[in-house]
């Protein structure tokens, strides 16, 4: 993938990320719902946007933030795949953790974008 074409791409993936960290802010603004159902929305939030970059990222990339996430999102997905063959740990432990990594995932990512 070339200069030109990377641009628009980063461009797209940080207006999705800055358009999950801006939703789940308001979540926490404006919200009067209780933390466990906030912090069941704000993954959902998270996990929506990670699925709509890893949808923009091409396959193959020489570009460095490119490559990062798509590495990050690959490596969360490893994460979860052991997750979910853990047969040592209550349905409730798993569903935490899944979410803990889709919390850290996102912010790597943001990270990753160069989102403050």
């Amino acid at each position: 993938m070339g200069a030109e074409a990377t641009g628009p791409l980063l461009k797209q993936c940080r207006e999705i990320a800055i358009a999950a960290l801006e939703e789940r802010r308001g979540l926490v603004i404006y919200s009067r719902m209780d933390a466990q159902e906030m912090d069941r929305l704000a993954r959902q939030v998270e996990r929506d946007a990670l699925e709509r970059i890893r949808a923009a990222l091409p396959e193959a990339t020489v570009v460095a933030e490119i490559a990062g996430v798509r590495g990050r999102l690959e490596r969360m997905d490893e994460q979860i795949r052991e997750l979910d063959a853990r047969e040592d740990i209550s349905e409730r432990s798993r569903q935490l953790e899944r979410d803990d990594i889709t919390w850290r995932t996102f912010e790597e990512v943001v990270w990753l974008l160069g989102i403050e």
